[in-house]
């Protein structure tokens, strides 16, 4: 019983360390990995490649599946594209039981590995916040990692010698895949389920047969994590959720029907006899197979999958990405603001043409309504542990939300005069009127440049200047066109501050 309660707080302890080590790769690499995913997945063996790459690095093929569903929800990466990424993520989690294997079946590390918890300990606590604390993170992370592997491993030996675990044995492989399907979705981790089965292989609990069929079982059970995300997800999520199960389905298939039965020959031939290093070689195996069968028709499957699952539209994406995942959260964040601002430079280049003023007024509730949803999730976004060049990102976005906003507030405030004045029989009036739409289409339709703000200055010098000579008539029709000049000017320039903030911008 010792024994059992043993393995059971080894395995607790693992999975507590994998947490530790994604939460702290996560703060050394995320951006990396955001910007890697960007630029190297244009090609399908790009995609390929930098989904295992990525996954392999920060061993969380969870963070990888949220990249990607952020990419593909923001238009940066097309669905073919984020297919192939995950594919790659497949062959970078069996990375996992390499170093499971190495760490803690083959070297002894055992001895450093609550000396290394305990330095990162002191280092987290210790070092001030960044890329040191981060580290510390990792280091007592994976100290832990390496103690839960040990302990683990020690209390399955025992099992093994304690019991008669003959009754294992004897049932049909399927049984076997079945149960690795409903491990690892009971346990939402294909790493602790590698790790049960090596412990148990090793400790010789089951023989090599059983513990490939568990393996392929466990593979399939992961893409319960993405089916159940995508239930009431939006139709990008679904769409990589259906692709998921296919692929690991189709995959599955092919390592349970035609490679398991000629494994012993084919490892013979690769000249593996270890057990453990058949199994993890056997689990690399089959998922660079299925990259090699599935790749081709990739394109096929996603006219496939977005006709049947539906089309891609706009959706709430706050509801699908959580701020707990900083990076995708801030992708999300970035898209929804340029969405805002685009609002807002359509609303501010023509206020009242083609639209009535309490139409006016009710489409500048529009854009405060969604300023205030995406307030409440940078707060939320705010509130989690992030790197220094993500709190910048924060607060630049949170800046040219701010600025945007001021700039159609200040033309709401003068709404009224604008609409007397488009109205205006007078000469003088209309032509101000005239001046005031060209100034706005200039500035608003116009690309940021150097220029520009230049350009500002002097139009509205030239509008200040014509305001005063025009105060007696439009007094007649209860004008105010020395505040509409200034408000006019105040919109040019919060716009104008929110054009500047740029990447090295300090807000």
């Amino acid at each position: 019983m010792n024994s059992v309660l043993t393995m059971i707080a080894g395995l607790g302890l693992f999975l507590f360390a994998m947490q530790l080590v994604e939460q702290a790769v996560q703060a050394l690499f995320s951006e990396k990995a955001s910007f890697w995913l960007q630029r190297t997945t244009n090609t399908t063996l790009k995609g390929v490649l930098a989904g295992a790459l990525i996954t392999a690095v920060m061993q969380s093929s969870s963070l990888v599946g949220l990249l990607v569903l952020a990419f593909v929800s923001v238009g940066i990466l097309p669905l073919r594209h984020a297919m192939a990424v995950m594919l790659g993520a497949n062959l970078g989690t069996t990375v996992t039981g390499w170093l499971v294997t190495l760490l803690g079946f083959k070297l002894s590390l055992s001895a450093v590995s609550l000396p290394l918890a305990g330095a990162g300990a002191l280092c987290y606590v210790l070092l001030p916040k960044g890329l040191w604390r981060s580290t510390g993170l990792f280091l007592l992370a994976f100290g832990l990692l390496v103690f839960g592997l040990d302990t683990m491993k020690v209390a399955v030996e025992a099992v093994g010698q304690r019991f008669d675990v003959s009754w294992l044995q004897g049932y049909p492989p399927v049984v076997y895949l079945l149960a690795g399907v409903v491990l690892s979705a009971i346990i939402q981790s294909s790493s602790a389920a590698m790790l049960i089965t090596l412990s148990a292989l090793n400790g010789g609990l089951i023989a090599l047969p059983e513990a490939l069929a568990l393996v392929i079982g466990a593979d399939l059970g992961t893409t319960s994590t993405l089916l159940l995300g995508a239930i009431k997800g939006s139709a990008q999520k679904k769409q990589v959720a259906a692709f998921h199960l296919l692929y690991n389905v189709g995959t599955a298939l092919l390592a349970f029907l035609l490679l398991m039965p000629v494994w012993p020959q084919v490892s013979g031939w690769l000249g593996i006899s270890d057990p453990l290093y058949g199994l993890v070689a056997f689990h690399s195996g089959f998922n660079l197979i299925g990259i090699v069968v599935f790749a081709p028709f990739l394109g096929a499957m996603e006219r496939h999958i977005e006709r049947h699952i539906g089309k891609r539209g706009h959706h709430d994406l706050f509801a699908d990405i959580s701020p707990q995942s900083v990076e995708p959260a801030l992708l999300v964040l970035g898209r929804e603001t340029d969405d805002l601002i685009k609002r807002v430079r359509n609303y501010c280049r023509h206020p009242l043409q083609g639209r009535s003023l309490s139409r006016f007024f009710e489409e500048y509730g529009l854009v405060t309504d969604q300023e205030m949803q995406l307030a409440d999730y940078a707060n939320r976004l705010g509130q989690q542990p992030m790197t220094e060049g993500q709190e910048q990102r924060l607060r630049r976005l949170r800046a040219r939300v701010r600025e945007a906003v001021y700039a159609l507030k200040a033309l709401k405030d003068v709404a009224d005069d604008l609409a007397l004045l488009a109205e205006s029989r007078d000469p003088g009036l209309q032509s101000f009127s005239e001046q005031i739409q060209y100034a706005l289409e200039r500035l608003y339709q116009a690309s940021p440049c150097a220029e520009l703000a230049a350009q500002h200055r002097l139009a509205m010098e030239t509008l200040q200047r014509d305001a005063y000579s025009l105060v007696a008539d439009a007094r007649v029709g209860g004008i105010s066109v020395l505040n509409l000049a200034r408000e006019v000017d105040e919109s040019g320039r919060h716009w104008l501050r929110s054009l500047a903030v740029t990447d090295d911008a300090t807000l």
